[in-house]
């Protein structure tokens, strides 16, 4: 199991090497380029806007009291870590949905060496935009889907103090198994497979798909990190697809990500 975990949480660093190439760089340059923009804007707004708030609070509380501001700062950072996490993270994947589909056809290409017989035109890139922004919808269709449960089960463990310690690990294995799939899927989608046999797939290598998501959940939270983690992600989610999936789909299709170890 152990091996297993290290092994999926490997296809990370996998996809963070394929970032330069000249396959995939172009396409990683523009959602990387959006993805600063939609960081620094976030972090700006949430800044100047718990500034004002705290400054209001602050002014109508006693003087005695103002050292909460010492004890909110702390709790406002840990909640930008997980909106890093998380939120930044979902909005900058359905912003650049339509460039990490093509990104994860490069890979894919790179990693079987077989390319795809459809040429990549205006029409295409419009077609996998398309495409790619329908199945976000349908990933975070599933997302909510398990989302209101584990809200219901923290409201609840607000009143039961043993399942209070553990509701942040749930949440953890929670975040990875969902980022697991997201990045996974674009291989999926470009291979036309429903995304029903992609959970299915995933839950026969569990163990693997929560070391890759759990190492990126990490990524994530890393601030300027993330900005790369989400393209790397997709390339290694990619890799993990034809490495370990591919054959559940496609018999004729092999592993053979030895290919990477040319040019």
């Amino acid at each position: 199991m152990t091996n297993n975990f290290s092994n999926g949480a490997s296809y990370l660093l996998k996809g963070f090497r394929l970032l330069k190439r000249p396959r995939v760089l172009p396409l990683v340059l523009i959602p990387v380029l959006l993805n600063i923009a939609l960081f620094y804007l976030g972090i700006d707004y949430l800044y100047d806007s718990f500034d004002q708030w705290l400054n209001g609070l602050l002014n109508r509380i006693p003087d005695w009291l103002s050292f909460i501001k010492w004890l909110l700062w702390p709790l406002f950072s840990l909640f930008i870590l997980l909106l890093l996490a998380y939120g930044f993270t979902f909005i900058a994947n359905l912003i650049g949905s339509p460039f990490y589909g093509l990104i994860a056809e490069q890979v894919e290409i790179i990693a079987t060496g077989k390319s795809t017989d459809i040429p990549l035109t205006l029409k295409s890139i419009l077609s996998i935009a398309l495409q790619s922004i329908g199945r976000e919808v349908q990933k975070l269709v599933q997302y909510l889907l398990w989302l209101i449960p584990l809200l219901i089960l923290s409201v609840i463990s607000l009143i039961i103090t043993p399942l209070a310690t553990i509701m942040p690990f749930i949440w953890f294995l929670f975040g990875a198994w969902m980022l697991a799939v997201q990045y996974i899927d674009y291989a999926y989608d470009n291979n036309q497979i429903n995304f029903s046999s992609l959970k299915a797939d995933l839950k026969s290598d569990r163990t693997a798909a929560l070391g890759f998501g759990a190492i990126t959940t990490l990524a994530s939270m890393i601030p300027l990190l993330n900005i790369l983690t989400i393209p790397a992600a997709v390339c290694g989610g990619t890799l993990f697809y034809v490495d370990r999936l591919a054959t559940n789909n496609t018999p004729t299709k092999s592993n053979q990500t030895t290919a990477l170890k040319e040019g």
